[in-house]
């Protein structure tokens, strides 16, 4: 890892890296609100009308989520971290994310959290990527199942994407999963299946004039990569299979939190349950082509757009209901525990 990306690993986390997505997100709610005509302040009284149940379900799921992402982790460290590691790596982990624009995503601070945390570099690149890897493969096959099952109901007709977000729903569905399909496919070969290969194809294209300039930075990260492999190599079929369950049971969880919080407002049937999770996750591969560090303010705008046809009037407040149990708890923690970890990892480093 260069010291580059080591130091802007370090300035993402960084408390005072809450404040822009938090500008943003409030910024772009009240110019949204500002141009409905149908927003009165008497529609956000309508945030007290959710079930408490519903509202205890949604946070035993958000719980119940980072324990198995928690978990996830410490299968991936191959059991070299114990709670206390996964704790802060998630946690972390959930701040970046949420500071970070997920076109650009978290990926290099994750690396920066395991090794501080105490992994060799082979292993923390390995380990990240690998995460990466079985993240895209869960919206890489649950996505057309989504699509096929729904009849295409899973990306709703909307004239918000057209004014708002310069495009229409399913042409930044379908562009967001080409480039997850791409960035996948090579970051699996590069890793997994053909190490050595890829490292010999970006040497050779970095050997043309055209490109010479970023070569020393490219042959790093190349080999950087074979490294990982090296790590990977040779890992059982239980050990792919339990890292899948793990991976799809997070998201579904994380996903069943809008569906806990759409039941709170408005009654769900089987069917409706499962096309809200259809939903989601075309919208949540839509947002990944998002500028705006944690989707601040711009989620709000696509929740609208996928869930205003079920939940009618209560749109508002079950997208400012999710936002704030599943996105303003990461900023407030996350910068919370980062004094103390800066303090746990310089313990650490005079003890070594």
């Amino acid at each position: 890892m260069s010291t580059d990306q080591n130091e802007k690993a370090a300035r993402t986390l960084n408390p005072r890296s809450v404040w822009l997505p938090v500008i943003i997100g409030f910024v772009i709610i009240g110019i949204t609100l500002a141009r409905d005509e149908n927003f009165t302040w008497n529609s956000l009284t309508r945030i007290t009308e959710i079930a408490p149940g519903a509202l205890l379900v949604t946070l035993l799921l958000l719980l119940l989520k980072d324990f198995f992402n928690m978990l996830r982790i410490g299968f991936l460290s191959g059991g070299e971290f114990g709670l206390s590691n996964v704790f802060y790596v998630v946690l972390l982990w959930e701040f970046a994310i949420a500071v970070t624009p997920p076109v650009i995503g978290a990926t290099a601070v994750l690396v920066f959290i395991m090794l501080r945390e105490g992994l060799s570099f082979g292993k923390a690149l390995a380990y990240t990527m690998l995460a990466a890897i079985m993240d895209n493969l869960f919206f890489l096959t649950a996505s057309p199942i989504a699509l096929w099952l729904s009849g295409g109901r899973v990306i709703p007709d909307s004239t918000v994407a057209d004014s708002v977000l310069g495009g229409s729903l399913e042409y930044l569905f379908y562009l967001s999963y080409g480039s997850i399909t791409f960035f996948t496919a090579f970051m699996s070969s590069a890793i997994l299946f053909l190490p050595k290969t890829i490292r010999r194809l970006l040497e050779s294209l970095m050997s043309l004039r055209w490109f010479k300039k970023w070569k020393p930075a490219v042959t790093r990260q190349s080999q950087e990569l074979e490294l990982a492999s090296r790590v990977l190599k040779g890992k059982p079929f239980f050990y792919w299979l339990r890292l899948v369950g793990f991976t799809y049971l997070v998201w579904l969880l994380k996903y069943s939190i809008v569906n806990a919080v759409m039941a709170g407002f408005v009654p769900m049937d089987l069917e409706d349950h499962l096309l809200a999770i259809g939903r989601h996750l075309t919208m949540w591969v839509v947002m990944l082509v998002s500028p705006s560090p944690g989707n601040a303010g711009s989620a709000e705008v696509i929740f609208s757009a996928f869930y205003g046809q079920l939940l009618g009037d209560y749109t508002f407040v079950a997208s400012l209901i999710w936002r704030m149990l599943t996105f303003y708890p990461y900023l407030i923690v996350g910068a919370l525990l980062l004094p103390k970890w800066s303090k746990r990892i310089a313990l650490k480093a005079g003890q070594s």
